[in-house]
């Protein structure tokens, strides 16, 4: 059984990343650029470069000297935006026995429609600008295989209901934005009550779809996030 300590979580926000630490390994799904997949992390990190970085570097070699500088394990996943993550969202919900954090940071200078063909690094065409929604989704529920599939199915409409109620567009074709060309996502599990589904007739995926919708909101309009305390914040996990 786990201690209080290993069920614990930190988050470090600052301009230059955000880092969320827990105090045993998590299971988590995502689709990062270092460390992606199914795997065991202790550690998730968000961390702003800026075009010259990602030109000159790879997104593993930037992950690691980042991880290196900070002393921080191997054992974890790692995002790379060039949004300002000054205007990162913490959305915490909980109901039922049931808490979701959703950590947003929200760029979308590169926002497409996914239904619509646009320039790609194998066409030889221009790059768009850089622009990425990160969406981290922690939840102390321990979720079966198709629930952290289901959570990622959640998170994306929630992304994509976010950015048709702000009118995004696309950069390719001035139609309606479903996301940006580089989004990407973590989902982190927790040990607590299992949950299998997180569609939209459940009381999980409807928090999750909330504190996504909220926070990429309040992330693309540039609010400041009235959770200061991220201490106080952890405080209410036990993963």
């Amino acid at each position: 059984m786990l201690t209080p300590e290993k069920r614990s979580m930190r988050i470090t926000h600052s301009a230059k990343s955000v880092i969320i630490t827990f105090g045993s390994t998590k299971r988590v799904l995502s689709s990062a650029p270092f460390s992606g997949g199914f795997r065991e992390a202790d550690t998730i990190v968000n961390i702003r470069t800026n075009s010259e970085q990602t030109q000159n570097s790879s997104p593993e070699k930037l992950v690691t000297d980042f991880l290196t500088s900070e002393g921080l394990t191997p054992s974890s996943v790692g995002l790379l935006t060039a949004a300002q993550l000054e205007y990162c969202q913490f959305v915490l919900r909980n109901e039922n026995g049931i808490r979701i954090l959703a950590v947003v940071s929200a760029g979308t200078s590169n926002a497409l429609n996914a239904s619509e063909k646009s320039p790609t690094e194998y066409t030889g065409e221009l790059h768009a600008p850089p622009g990425t929604i990160n969406t981290i989704v922690i939840t102390d529920a321990l979720l079966l295989d198709e629930c952290f599939v289901s959570s990622v199915i959640m998170a994306t409409e929630a992304k994509s209901a976010a950015l048709f109620d702000l009118g995004v567009k696309s950069v390719a074709t001035g139609n309606q934005a479903t996301g940006t060309g580089t989004d990407a996502i973590v989902i982190v599990s927790g040990y607590g009550r299992k949950m299998k589904y997180a569609g939209g007739h459940t009381k999980y995926g409807q928090l999750l779809g909330e504190a996504v919708y909220t926070g990429i909101q309040k992330a693309l309009k540039r609010e400041t996030d009235p959770h200061e305390d991220l201490d106080e914040l952890c405080s209410e996990f036990f993963l």
